[in-house]
């Protein structure tokens, strides 16, 4: 039991560099707001403009001047709306080219982030921040943290502000924090995200955050209405699973947290170095829990046996 006891031991030092600095894993979210979004619908733009031009024809044949008043209000105000969500769009799409490109290498992401630093009014653009405190997450998540508390969220575009609150509680809840991801917990509405897999990576942040602040019931409620296993919430299965073992845990379901451990170890051993590492402020039971799921698991120990010094391995 030492030998396998050394062995995990190990294996979480490496755990915890590399979840240092992957919000996501650690937090049980996307670190990605803009996941939410969907792309621009242009069959719902060619059905708007039928409608108006329908409209048209109609003030047109009846002649009346006040009908083409209103329709012609109208019209104009739905393209400005247009025009100002197609150019949020391009803009999103811009945004989300640079950061793939700046996830080549160190220096591509240093480069990314000095283009957006001297961005025209970088300080105050929402999603020029958002792409900002994303690239340091990976390096700096107290930086990126900071970043993110600049935003003035009465000004953030209403099509991302609960991606931003998400992305913030994320890194509160893997500074060990929740009880400061709270507030904005309590702000997001999880049927807002459009897609399946954001709206999976939002609600297990959302829960993860009620499991650690006394609302387990409400977590537990919540991811009942989302099936980790269910194969439209893709990426989304493992921060599900995550935030499942605090809202069982808190609720005093140990099998359950025992069960769904199990199902994270097997998928990465990685993925418990959340629970087992003091800077995750995990309860100290959930850490023996996890802990032991640990050095049960063969595939901690093949990892641990992975990270070990090759005069170790000889030994065994």
């Amino acid at each position: 039991m030492r030998v396998a006891a050394k062995r995990i031991a190990m294996a979480d030092k490496s755990l915890a560099k590399r979840t240092s600095s992957t919000p996501s894993a650690a937090a049980g979210g996307s670190s990605t707001p803009s996941a939410s979004t969907t792309p621009f619908q242009w069959r719902n733009i060619a059905i708007i403009v039928g409608v108006l031009g329908v409209a048209w024809l109609t003030a047109l044949a009846t002649g009346s001047k006040i009908f083409l008043v209103v329709v012609g209000v109208i019209t104009v105000t739905v393209l400005g709306l247009l025009g100002y969500v197609y150019r949020w769009y391009t803009k999103q799409r811009d945004m989300m080219e640079l950061l793939k490109t700046a996830n080549l290498s160190p220096q591509a992401r240093k480069e990314a982030l000095a283009k957006l630093q001297s961005a025209s009014g970088a300080d105050k653009d929402v999603m020029n921040l958002v792409a900002r405190a994303q690239l340091e997450a990976q390096e700096d998540p107290e930086k990126a943290l900071t970043t993110l508390e600049s935003i003035d969220m009465k000004k953030a575009p209403a099509m991302i502000a609960d991606d931003v609150r998400a992305f913030r509680a994320q890194l509160y809840l893997m500074l060990g924090r929740p009880s400061e991801a709270r507030p904005l917990a309590d702000e997001i509405n999880v049927k807002n995200a459009q897609q399946p897999e954001a709206r999976g990576m939002m609600a297990a942040t959302v829960a993860q955050t009620w499991a650690r602040t006394g609302k387990h019931k409400e977590a537990l409620e919540l991811l009942q209405t989302i099936k980790p296993d269910d194969a439209e919430y893709g990426q989304a299965r493992m921060p599900l699973l995550m935030a499942r073992v605090y809202a069982c845990f808190a609720g005093g379901q140990l099998e359950n947290v025992k069960r769904d451990l199990g199902a994270l170890v097997r998928q990465d051993p990685n993925l418990l170095a959340v629970f087992v590492n003091p800077k995750g402020k995990a309860p100290p039971q959930l850490q023996k829990i996890a802990k032991d799921v640990l050095q049960r698991s063969p595939e901690a120990r093949k990892l641990a046996m992975q990270n070990a010094p090759r005069s170790q391995r000889r030994m065994r």
